[in-house]
């Protein structure tokens, strides 16, 4: 019997999309409860081991992700998504401290963010095993101080989308944690970017190349408080009994949520669509829909950046900082192949897992021609991208 293999997809994008990944992990957990379900323990085990064997093979990726996810509880749906998610964030963070340790051999900066009333060195996060089991450790032990600090908008799984959960709460602070500190190294890299300018400004003035850009900010805690605060308010203030009511005030916030759109992309733009959710849970939906409109937030500037760079690559090199240039390119598939994780699964034999279509997938936007517009080109929902230049002929 042929062994079914699913191959799990490794884009080279430097803007991904968590939707396809968390598709195909639902869909494997999907298959466990079906199996138990038909009393095929035996079977569904063996799905629980494979993704456990992934978990093994991942090692201490994704950092940012608690051993287990939730003290308590094991909810493998959101687990995994979790996961997910705290790898790109972890990918765009991996290369922003890559960058900031090139800059620091001829400018020196600091490595640390400040969050929460802590300081943390984005480098050592990725360096020193020690310092983030100590970091860990300290926001474990005071998570519900921790959890106050969270702005109310991103405080989910509080119940006012019908699921309250305490154990919750330490990943919610780290989810947010990741956010910030990716917000915080590209405060730095552009303070730094600054900084070489003016250290080396004959050189720069020589070249003529394109001025530094503004970061942009594009407040998406404002978006999405003028979408919901006054919706979430009503679902709070309701008498606990008016279940109908309350169904429906939650269902008007996420449609509220679904219609907002960043630089041009609607929400399902910037997912990838919806993944399969085998359990509906409006709280977990809220949660993913905030969790992506934030932390898009902070990887579209990054991008722009990213951008500027690659028009001067010529002033990093003349200055001897080339080799940041190899990390305007580096996509996160290039970071999947790094932490090494797997491009295919391999399902055992005697098991087959369907993966059901993707939902609310977005059609690629088209000019009045019926022709598909180039992502980067005006009403294009498509990400951008950035290429390595060609090699120079000798």
């Amino acid at each position: 019997m042929t062994a079914q293999s699913i191959a799990l997809p490794c884009d080279s994008v430097l803007l991904p999309k968590p939707t396809d990944l968390t598709n195909i992990f639902n869909s494997i957990i999907n298959q466990i409860s079906l199996l138990e379900m038909s009393g095929l323990e035996k079977e569904a085990q063996e799905l629980r081991d494979l993704l456990e064997s992934i978990e093994k093979i991942l090692g201490s990726f994704p950092m940012s992700i608690s051993d287990p996810v939730f003290p308590t509880l094991t909810v493998p749906e959101i687990e995994w998504e979790r996961r997910i998610i705290a790898m790109i964030q972890e990918y765009h963070l991996f290369v922003q401290t890559k960058v900031m340790e090139i800059i620091d051999t001829v400018l020196p900066i600091s490595f640390e963010v400040p969050i929460m009333g802590l300081s943390i060195d984005v480098v050592k996060l990725f360096t020193d095993p020690n310092y983030k089991v100590t970091l860990k450790a300290q926001i474990s032990a005071d998570v519900d101080s921790f959890y106050a600090l969270l702005p109310d908008t991103y405080k989910t799984f509080d119940g006012t989308y019908g699921l309250e959960v305490n154990d919750f709460k330490a990943e919610a602070v780290w989810n947010y944690i990741m956010s910030q500190l990716n917000k915080g190294a590209l405060g730095i890299i552009y303070g730094a970017f600054g900084g070489l300018i003016e250290k080396f400004s004959s050189i720069w003035s020589a070249l003529g190349l394109p001025d530094l850009p503004a970061l942009t900010d594009l407040n998406v805690e404002g978006l999405i408080q003028a979408r919901i605060q006054a919706i979430e308010e009503k679902i709070k203030n309701l008498d606990p009994k008016d279940i109908d009511a309350a169904e429906a005030l939650r269902r008007e916030g996420l449609a509220a949520l679904e219609k907002i759109s960043l630089v041009g992309y609607s929400l399902m733009d910037l997912l990838g669509g919806e993944p399969n959710d085998f359990v509906e849970s409006l709280e977990k939906k809220m949660d993913r829909f905030k969790t992506r409109l934030r932390d898009f937030g902070e990887e579209w500037p990054e991008f722009l950046i990213k951008e500027w760079m690659q028009k001067v690559t010529k002033f990093f090199e003349a200055i001897g900082l080339g080799d940041l240039v190899q990390w305007i390119t580096f996509t996160f598939c290039d970071f999947l192949k790094l932490i090494k994780f797997p491009s295919s699964i391999a399902i055992p034999a005697g098991i087959t897992v369907t993966i059901p279509a993707i939902k609310n997938l977005p059609v690629p936007a088209v000019d009045i021609n019926g022709v598909i517009i180039p992502a980067g080109e005006p009403g294009s929902n498509q990400f951008p991208t950035l290429t390595p230049p060609p090699p120079e002929e000798e």
